[in-house]
């Protein structure tokens, strides 16, 4: 099984108690984590260890930890000075860093190798389409790539083909009256001396980027909101934006062109400023409500984000990525099982608890068992998923060393206490629809459905004086409720003595209550 990457490293001196025993336990100790392990030994190659005090030798450590650069060096000093507590191991953390190489800024030169067209014998005005649309293709760099070659510095195109015609890097032939090297347009070199340039965070390239799409987008509500010529105004607000967008995605290593800036500022500030427009003239409402529906959605697409990425810090390299092979397929036929139960237990509060009705009376599909089912379940999940994002940035940001059994414990059971109260809600909500299908019925309304538990009003009429009535009598001049037959008896309920009662089929007649009083 391949080993997972990781993406911090920190150097971590540890001395350790000069004996045998110690330091090979303290070795299988730190190896064991898989984390190599090696002889300190000064940088001057002298045999003074005065630095890791006496009677003791160093272990260079290289811990490897997932997740931020904030707080990884105290998560690698916290891991090894928990260890040793744990195992009672003599060994104590004197120096640790983090290792970090500039990846982000690369000073080399790229060159593309293209085949050249053959040479036109005809003028180039005069050539024919099949002749100039690829000679297009060959100065934009549409077509393919050969080789791709990357050096230090900026080589003089000239001097390079010299040496790759003398066999220089891998050896491969290079023909340049075949092969045309290239620069393409940002990918020229720097020279290493130069002073690298300030390291930008990818939040503070996106941070602006989407401030200035959502000012176009505001720019485009409040143009169509003011009409006539004071739509001109957020028009030319948007039109400002054009350039300070363009500059920010555009800002690579070299300065590019003014026009390539117009042209990014402008396919990334119109679309949105035509949405804007498009928005607040379809949708319903004043332009007030359109961009307060704008800004929920905005924030609620942003939550939906954090809450992805916590979710992705918690379950990567963790115990569910290393079984999700089996876990995955083993919470399916649970939902499906565990889904339908629940929708049921909601239609048994709603017509027990609301109206003293056998819910296996009442015939309802087993869809809307689901139905019932997804919105207390679906807000138990998603509940359990933000507390799972906030211990997944917590993870992230290597918080869990500092409280890793407040962490074992604590997520757990406040994953259980919101899934428990999410569905002890849902049952609540079931029986608050039974309370308010009981009012509209007192009421003489036919009350709301309840996934798939129609009630009706109806009038029912005995055919003789004396028949048969479960928990009776039975009220003839006010409509009862019922929410169907079962079998060869119907269920009703009256709501003047607020019970249930139920007669055969064979002994009523049952008919639609209209607006007035039965009878």
């Amino acid at each position: 099984m391949p080993a997972e990457p990781f993406n911090r490293r920190i150097e971590v001196l540890v001395a350790v108690i000069d004996s045998p025993d110690e330091t090979s336990l303290a070795a299988r100790l730190l190896e064991g984590h898989g984390w190599s392990v090696r002889p300190w030994l000064p940088r001057d190659d002298s045999t003074d260890t005065s630095e890791l005090g006496p009677g003791r030798v160093g272990l260079l450590v290289e811990v490897r930890l997932h997740g931020a650069r904030f707080g990884a060096v105290q998560a690698a000093v916290s891991e090894i000075e928990n260890l040793a507590r744990r195992h009672q191991a003599g060994m104590w953390v004197l120096d640790a860093v983090l290792i970090e190489h500039d990846l982000a800024h690369d000073f080399r030169a790229v060159f593309h190798a293209h085949r050249r067209l053959p040479e036109a014998s005809t003028p180039s005005r005069s050539r024919s389409p099949r002749a100039w649309i690829p000679a297009l293709r060959t100065s934009l760099g549409l077509i393919s790539t050969v080789r791709i070659l990357k050096q230090t510095r900026r080589p003089s195109i000239e001097a390079l083909e010299q040496r790759l015609e003398g066999g220089a890097l891998t050896g491969r032939p290079h023909d340049p009256r075949s092969l045309q090297l290239r620069v393409p347009m940002g990918m020229q070199g720097r020279d290493p001396d130069e002073p690298p340039p300030v390291p930008v965070s990818v939040w503070r390239l996106a941070g602006p980027v989407l401030a200035g799409l959502l000012l176009a987008s505001t720019c485009g509500i409040a143009a169509a909101a003011a009409g006539g010529l004071l739509m001109l105004v957020p028009l030319l607000a948007a039109c400002a934006l054009v350039w300070p967008v363009g500059r920010e995605l555009t800002n690579r290593r070299e300065e590019q062109p003014g026009a390539v800036t117009l042209a990014w500022g402008t396919a990334a500030v119109v679309p949105m400023t035509v949405a804007g427009v498009l928005l607040t003239l379809t949708m319903p409402g004043p332009p007030a409500q359109v961009a307060r529906v704008t800004a929920y959605a905005v924030l609620g697409v942003t939550l939906c984000a954090l809450i992805l990425y916590g979710l992705g810090y918690a379950l990567v390299h963790s115990w569910f990525s290393r079984n999700a092979n089996w876990a995955v397929p083993a919470l399916v036929p649970a939902l499906a099982l565990s889904l339908p139960w629940f929708g049921g237990l909601l239609h048994t509060v709603y017509l027990k608890e609301g109206f003293d009705i056998p819910s296996d009376t009442v015939q309802v599909s087993v869809y809307w068992t689901y139905a019932a089912s997804l919105k207390p379940v679906g807000i138990a999940l998603g509940l359990s998923a933000v507390v799972l994002a906030i211990a997944g940035w917590m993870r992230h940001y290597h918080q869990w060393v500092h409280a890793r059994g407040m962490v074992r414990i604590g997520v757990p059971l406040m994953t259980v206490f919101v899934i428990g109260i999410s569905l002890t809600a849902g049952l609540v909500g079931s029986e608050a629809a039974a309370n308010r299908a009981r009012a509209a019925a007192a009421s003489g309304k036919v009350p709301a459905a309840y996934y798939g538990a129609q009630g009706r009003l109806v009038c029912v009429r005995p055919l003789s004086k004396e028949i048969p009535v479960f928990n009776g009598p039975l009220a003839t001049t006010l409509p009862l409720l019922t929410f169907g037959t079962s079998g060869d008896r119907l269920w009703l309920w009256d709501s003047r003595r607020d019970e249930s009662l139920s007669v055969r089929l064979e002994d009523v007649v049952v008919t639609q209550a209209g607006t007035s009083a039965c009878g």
